[in-house]
């Protein structure tokens, strides 16, 4: 399939990401017509978190920032910035998915019901949004991308390039759905190790964007081909986009960890607050101890839990470092 008949109007303007991201936005609209079957009071905020998002992976897929992404590696990494962390981010923030349902057709509606129904289609939901595979998926979204030869053939190959960049949103996607649940353990997954996956996510930006800031050749030559927008020194171009992969990455996923802080507090309101609720165990006692033995019982997995987080987050940034600097030293 040729460039032209795939992307007629040039890399500026995708049709088939524009119908997509078009799609999802008529969706959201005409959910947000239909509140009985949205069943919960979606306020101006989550209206605005999603629009916010949407108009993020719009402006990466289409526009200026799209055309000279094929013509610059710091342009192309901040697209991903956008469709891999920013935009899938904003929009799990907005918790659209009663409304993205309430507005299919009723016959689609009932028909993804009976889909996400079945046994193998339950089990596969289980396997995508376990913590660690959402994790890998998204890492690797990435790191498989900026192999130097895939990536090279993705800037020469639009269609190439389209298909990186929806595993990108996607996995962004999944990622976020099982980091910001509004359920707690064992429903999904702890607090804990969800800022320990974007911890781990913050330390993969540090390696690949280090290595990639830090690096003495060029690798990614497939910009050269046309030339590079406003004479930019190749080395020059990757360093920058080494950095924006380093820092601007790890800011956003540091408004992550502050916000799943304040979900974990969340979560610590309501228990307290249903304290008196019976629950049918005597063990739900230790929730609120009362004596220091009690309380001695309730911290000491969990304070041994958290201390073995710590030290592996101490352990994974030396690694890090060490990685970097042997890399840097012996490949490049």
């Amino acid at each position: 399939m040729s460039n032209a008949f795939f992307d007629p109007f040039g890399p500026a303007l995708s049709p088939v990401a524009l119908v997509a991201i078009a799609g999802l936005a008529w969706l959201y609209l005409r959910g947000t017509g239909r509140p009985r079957l949205v069943g919960e009071r979606v306020g101006p905020l989550r209206h605005g978190l999603f629009a916010a998002g949407t108009l993020m992976l719009a402006l990466a897929f289409e526009g200026p920032l799209a055309g000279a992404g094929q013509r610059l590696f710091f342009a192309h990494q901040v697209q991903h910035l956008a469709i891999r962390l920013l935009g899938p981010m904003l929009i799990v923030l907005a918790h659209p998915w009663p409304v993205l349902r309430a507005g299919l057709p009723r016959v689609v509606r009932h028909g993804l019901a009976r889909f996400v129904d079945r046994p193998a289609t339950r089990v596969a939901v289980r396997a995508l949004t376990r913590l660690d595979v959402s994790f890998v998926l998204l890492i690797a979204a990435l790191y498989f991308w900026q192999v130097p030869a895939l990536h090279n053939a993705a800037v020469s190959r639009p269609p190439l390039a389209l298909v990186a960049h929806a595993g990108m949103v996607l996995a962004g996607l999944n990622f976020f759905a099982v980091v910001f649940d509004r359920r707690d353990a064992p429903e999904a997954a702890t607090q804990s190790l969800r800022l320990l996956a974007l911890v781990g996510v913050i330390v993969s930006n540090i390696l690949l964007g280090s290595l990639t800031t830090m690096k003495e050749k060029v690798l990614y030559t497939a910009y050269d081909v046309s030339g590079r927008l406003w004479n930019f020194a190749p080395m020059a171009d990757e360093t920058t986009g080494g950095y924006t992969i380093w820092v601007p990455s790890s800011f956003v996923i540091i408004a992550a960890i502050i916000l799943v802080f304040n979900g974990w507090n969340a979560v610590e309101v309501r228990r307290w607050n249903a304290r008196h609720s019976w629950t049918g165990s005597n063990a739900a006692a230790l929730e609120f101890p009362e004596t220091a033995y009690e309380l001695r019982l309730k911290v000491t997995e969990p304070n041994r839990r958290m201390g073995r987080t710590l030290a592996l987050v101490s352990a994974a940034m030396f690694a890090t470092v060490m990685i970097t600097g042997a890399t840097i030293i012996y490949a490049f």
